[in-house]
């Protein structure tokens, strides 16, 4: 739990560095991707910290992938 909250708050000095530079500028189309992408980044050091197993990206990829090859398949008649 330390090393979680640990964490956090380093993403939280990160974030209150950098959007007030951003926020000035109006660029609030780069403030939603830096949350995302911080977000993200945050919760796979969490999981890496616990060293928790993180699923695989390629899981994703076969979700998406596997309709559309069906409907392809299907379509064309392979």
């Amino acid at each position: 739990m330390l090393i979680t909250t640990i964490i956090i708050c380093i993403a939280l000095a990160i974030a209150t560095k950098d959007f007030p530079g951003l926020y000035r500028k109006h660029r609030f189309k780069d403030m939603f991707v830096y949350i995302i992408m911080l977000g993200l980044g945050t919760w796979l050091s969490v999981l890496a910290a616990k060293s928790e197993v993180t699923p695989s990206p390629l899981v994703l990829i076969e979700i998406i992938y596997n309709p559309v090859n069906a409907f392809v398949s299907h379509v064309f008649g392979f």
